[in-house]
């Protein structure tokens, strides 16, 4: 048959491109039980995905025209498939992750995506093409040697049919289901006895990304009174009151009157803490946000919530996280009632201001920032037409800060400014007169990308301090990722600073921190006494302190513990197991038992519930005053 040539083809493809993945990103050999977990995988890829043109096929005659239309549908499925795995290789290279729905997303940045594969892979989209043609040649070949076979005669000919249709269900229910197990198989499962490397090895882009796709709500939702108490007490901040039992991290912030400094929140793109001179890296890429750590409120073990942009802006904004690789934005909840920076802000009398000079509609970053609360909203289309760009992503950075400069001169103060850059960023495009590295350094265009980041920094502060509003703001600079770093701490360990002379005390901070902590940061640091629903935990406060952080198939927390420092992983049902990232920051052995005490790990998965209860259910934030009551 056919039709079995056509299920082959397919689960060849993805066993190629596990070769491909363990020749690119593996740096020690998969051990046999990876294949057969990848084996899993892939039959759990392969028949759901032929399963309906597969059944036409079956229930067709032979040789006729519906056979051979179905498996043109299985060939159209299978070159679909070969686009996803192409593009999740290239996507695991700077993620280091497999993509969920970030590739079904790209589609609506289809050009700039485009660009940046022709300028930065260019053999990519070639190779592509020319396998494209190959394949449907040779699929219509395969069409073609469909021939008809004489019909069985007798009574018994139904009978057999309806066998075979009845073995093809089955086979294909229980590999879709990945075996008889009580539950689906489902992405958690390739790392029950894999490291994270292998684990992501036995994984494949189709898989991850429509599973994603079609559970898009696949982590835990707890909501009863005693798991939100224990939740509320590991982020509770000093002199914080919770206001509602319906809404478990709505509070307001109490004592001492407002301190209404401006703020200036810069986000920065990629920006690795690995890759900073301030962290031991010896390129001098980062000398003038070098010289600033020095002279501020400097977190040396701070994290990002995930491992993309599209992640990270939630966090960073409304403390909002994405919940098992379950984007926030793009998500049904992305509508939920919120109480965003620029909500809480303005409610507080500050006027707000949010500018990422991309396109407007790039990845949702504007409608985003708009449901965050942000009045006054700069993209690509703020700018004139001429206004330098890097032909990709938008306008260069030193040009943005620029508008940003002039826009909080003309803002009515006090002010909040959120300025999200877009450098250093694939393809890595800069204005003329920025090549400090040739490439016999490794990483060179990264390197080019971040210096001239660190300098549009230089020049943005240079300006601001001859503004008459400088001494009254804090300015907070914070990476949204790291980029293009290997699984561990150093994919998620990000550089934090919080910065205003003369108001906050400069000292290097060893504690651990999260994107999730700016926001209720920021609130008491200022003492505003405002409603907000952050899911982090103030940096002022007191207590031990953790990171929550996105792996796709589960959610974990760095903490520390007598002095070393862990990554406690939770699937949905409970604790899975750790990393001692002090011994093995590249997370290759999965350690067991618990390292916390049974009450802590008991907080943390309540914590991880509560979380999902608010975003699955709407109880972020009140949409009306009565809520608070």
């Amino acid at each position: 048959m056919r039709l079995l040539y056509a299920y082959l083809i397919f689960a060849a493809m993805l066993v190629l491109s596990h070769c491909i993945f363990h020749i690119l990103f593996l740096t020690t050999a998969a051990p046999p039980i990876a294949w057969l977990v990848a084996l899993r995988f892939t039959l759990a890829t392969v028949a759901p995905a032929l399963f309906l043109p597969g059944l036409v096929y079956i229930l067709s005659p032979s040789g006729g025209r519906v056979r051979k239309i179905a498996l043109w549908v299985c060939g159209f499925i299978t070159y679909y498939g070969l686009t996803i795995v192409v593009g999740d290789l290239a996507y695991y290279r700077q993620a280091g992750k497999h993509s969920t729905v970030e590739l079904l997303l790209y589609y609506q940045n289809f050009f700039d995506v485009s660009l940046m594969a022709l300028k930065d892979y260019t053999y990519v989209p070639l190779i592509y093409l020319v396998a494209g043609v190959a394949f449907f040649f040779g699929w219509r070949v395969l069409v073609r040697s469909e021939k008809q076979l004489p019909s069985a005669s007798g009574g018994g000919r139904h009978f057999r049919q309806a066998a075979v249709v009845a073995a093809f269900a089955f086979l294909s229910l229980l590999f879709t289901r990945g075996g008889l197990q009580g539950r689906p198989v489902r992405p958690a499962d390739a790392f029950v006895h894999l490291s994270q490397a292998h684990g992501d090895f036995a994984l494949n882009g189709i898989y991850t990304s429509f599973y994603s796709m079609f559970n898009r709500s696949s982590f835990p939702v707890i909501s009863d009174g005693e798991s939100v108490a224990r939740a509320r007490s590991i982020i509770a901040g000093d002199n914080e009151r919770f206001i509602s039992d319906a809404l478990p991290f709505l509070r307001v912030q109490q004592g001492s009157p407002a301190i209404k400094k401006n703020v200036v929140f810069i986000i920065l793109e990629s920006w690795s803490a690995k890759r900073l001179g301030v962290f031991g890296d010896k390129t001098g890429a980062t000398p003038f946000f070098d010289s600033l750590a020095a002279r501020g409120w400097f977190f040396t073990n701070a994290y990002a919530t995930g491992r993309r942009s599209i992640a990270s802006l939630p966090s960073a904004i409304s403390s909002i996280p994405t919940l098992f690789g379950s984007l926030y934005i793009t998500s049904p909840f992305e509508q939920n009632f919120q109480r965003g920076m620029g909500s809480v802000f303005k409610s507080a009398g500050y006027s707000t201001s949010f500018t990422y000079a991309a396109s407007a509609g790039s990845m949702g970053f504007n409608a985003f920032a708009r449901l965050a609360g942000f009045e006054n909203i700069v993209t690509r289309e703020s700018f004139a037409a001429d206004a330098p760009h890097d032909g990709v992503w938008g306008v260069y950075d030193h040009v943005a800060f620029s508008r940003v400069l002039s826009d909080i001169d003309a803002a009515p103060k006090p002010f909040v400014s959120v300025m999200y850059t877009l450098h250093p960023h694939p393809p890595f495009t800069l204005p003329a007169g920025n090549a400090w590295y040739n490439e016999t350094i490794p990483r060179a265009k990264y390197y080019n990308a971040l210096r001239y980041s660190d300098q549009t920094l230089r020049e943005f502060f240079t300006a601001a301090e001859k503004k008459i509003w400088f001494r009254e703001t804090v300015f907070v600079l914070m990476a949204d990722h790291a980029f293009d770093e290997a699984q561990g701490r150093d994919s998620y360990h990000i550089p934090l600073l919080i910065y205003s002379p003369g108001f906050v005390t400069p000292r290097r901070d060893a504690r651990v921190a999260s994107e999730l902590d700016v926001l209720p940061t920021l609130v008491s640091l200022l003492q505003l006494p405002t409603l907000h629903a952050a899911m982090g935990k103030s940096l002022t406060a007191k207590g031990e302190r953790f990171a929550f952080i996105d792996i796709e198939h589960a959610g974990g927390f760095i903490t520390e513990k007598n002095g070393a420092l862990l990554s406690v992983l939770f699937d949905t049902e409970g604790y899975s197991g750790h990393y001692n990232m002090s011994q093995d920051a590249a997370w290759q052995n999965l350690l067991q038992p618990a390292p916390l005490a049974a009450a802590k790990l008991q907080a943390l998965k309540d914590y991880l519930g509560v979380m999902g209860y608010a975003i699955a259910k709407n109880r972020i934030a009140p949409a009306n005053q009565a809520e608070t009551r």
